[in-house]
């Protein structure tokens, strides 16, 4: 007898892939002479993973591989199925191709700079070439790390359109590119300069941006005036400001246009001449420069560009020039209140406030300064004046000084005189009481007071309203009040400027 082994099934030979992405293959096989009932394709990446096996029917030669990994290699096994019998499997591998970056944004561009972002490659990869190019000029090229996602771009053309281009790289192998575009900035014309300055002229002097430029815009104003608007052409690099007011100084500013895109602004301050203080120090300066409506100013401590303090002046009184420091008017604003606040100054200035001890210190320390204090109730008004003022240095508790007095108002300051300032939480009076407590405000208090403008509005109890006593007495609070300073030598000072 004949006994017939079964033959053996042939393996499927001629093995290749085709169509690699970075996320699928077509798998390929020659299918052998005698056709399988199916095929079994196993496919697992080749440095350790989750393998995944496909079922194909025999009639079957190719098969897609989907949902791989971008840059992986993936071994590819298959097996010819007859009945319960197999082949032995034939193998081979597939490296997918590296993903490309996305996400690629430029941001935070400028004249001359803009940061590339992207989101990395799932690969793993050796690094990123970026490759960017002008409209016209050659492309520039770059690369950083696998494990970097932007690139600053440098030394950019203003008002230019570039072109960028990302792809990974590893090895010999790189992705397919991501793209993006964008347009730098026009850059901003350079050293503005002002010369010729004169009481109401003064020329503007500028250099051109590099960028292909359609104009420029001008504007100009003086503190609290209209601002002045001018279009030029882009071949201008100067202009002539006239209509100027003396003594004022004017902020400048300058931008290129290109089209709809402007470039940043530059700018420049000025002060025509005729000025006689650059830096007042009081409001007696800031009168004497020319400024003769009441409201608020700046002033510099001490003539100290660096030290400005805004004020409110008052121009009016008995020839103007006076710093206020005090107003009571409203009864708005609480005047019960603590050191910290006292100290700092408080409130509004174009109604009731407090300036503050610091700066009444600072002030009054950098001169000889005077004190007017004036009232108004029901139709009535008087003044009290003294010829100095000052207020000491913190560690003394900034004690009060004044000089002798003249006015309608009668001296109720003197009693004050020499004495530490006192808050409900601060007590340097000399009773047996809390003054500032005792009387709801705070003051020069001695035992306990003459005066009272930091009392409560409008309580007309003993001692507790807004009180001058050698005027209205402790039982009546006075509508209105303003104490203010100015530097005790103003009339010669006026007197020489109206002589010059």
């Amino acid at each position: 007898a004949t006994i017939s082994a079964p033959t053996e099934i042939a393996s499927p030979k001629g093995l290749r892939f085709s169509e690699v992405t970075d996320t699928s293959a077509t798998f390929h096989w020659a299918r052998p002479r005698t056709q399988a009932d199916s095929y079994q394709v196993t496919y697992v990446p080749a440095h350790g993973g989750t393998s995944k096996t496909l079922t194909l029917d025999g009639s079957e030669s190719q098969t897609l591989l989907p949902n791989l990994t971008p840059g992986v290699t993936y071994q590819v096994t298959i097996v010819a199925l007859e009945g319960r019998r197999e082949s032995k499997p034939g193998s081979d591998s597939v490296t997918t191709a590296l993903d490309k970056p996305r996400g690629l944004t430029a941001a935070n561009i400028s004249d001359s700079e803009a940061l590339l972002l992207w989101q990395p490659a799932i690969a793993t990869v050796d690094g990123y070439v970026i490759t960017y190019s002008a409209d016209s000029g050659p492309p520039v090229m770059a690369r950083v790390s696998g494990n970097v996602v932007e690139f600053e771009m440098s030394s950019l053309t203003p008002a230019t359109h570039y072109t960028v281009k990302v792809y990974a790289v590893r090895e010999l192998a790189k992705s397919a590119a991501t793209t993006t575009e964008f347009t730098t900035d026009v850059d901003a014309p350079v050293d503005l300069t002002t010369s010729n300055i004169q009481t109401e002229n003064a020329l503007l002097t500028w250099k051109p941006p590099r960028a292909d430029i359609t104009g420029y815009i001008l504007s100009f104003q003086s503190a609290g005036g209209t601002i002045r608007e001018v279009v030029l052409s882009p071949t201008a690099g100067s202009y002539n400001m006239a209509q100027l007011s003396a003594s004022t100084e004017y902020s400048v500013q300058l931008q290129a246009l290109a089209g709809p895109k402007r470039s940043r602004v530059i700018s420049t301050v000025f002060t025509t001449t005729g000025v006689l203080y650059r830096y007042p120090r009081d409001c007696s300066q800031a009168l004497l420069n020319g400024d003769t409506s009441s409201g608020l100013y700046t002033i510099y401590l001490g003539g100290d560009d660096n030290q400005p303090l805004q004020v409110y002046c008052d121009m009016s009184s008995d020839g103007g020039g006076w710093i206020v420091f005090l107003r009571r008017q409203s009864g708005r604003l609480e005047f019960f209140r603590n050191w910290k606040n006292y100290t700092a100054g408080f409130g509004d200035m174009n109604d009731e406030f407090w300036l503050g001890l610091s700066n009444l210190h600072k002030i009054s320390s950098g001169g000889q300064y005077e004190l007017r204090v004036d009232l108004r109730d029901k139709g009535e008004t008087a003044y009290a004046q003294y010829d100095k003022f000052s207020v000491s240095e913190p560690r003394t508790r900034y004690k009060v000084h004044v000089g002798g007095y003249s006015g309608t108002a009668g001296d109720s300051m003197t009693y004050h005189h020499g004495r530490p300032f006192s808050t409900y939480d601060h007590d340097n009076d000399i009773a047996v009481t809390n003054c500032a407590l005792s009387y709801k405000g705070a003051f020069w208090y001695k035992n306990c007071h003459r005066v009272n403008l930091m009392g409560r509005y409008g309580d007309n109890s003993h001692s507790k309203g807004v009180n001058w006593f050698h005027w209205k007495g402790h039982e009546h609070s006075i509508e209105f009040a303003e104490m203010k300073i100015r530097p005790s030598n103003f009339r010669n000072l006026e007197g020489r400027r109206k002589r010059s």
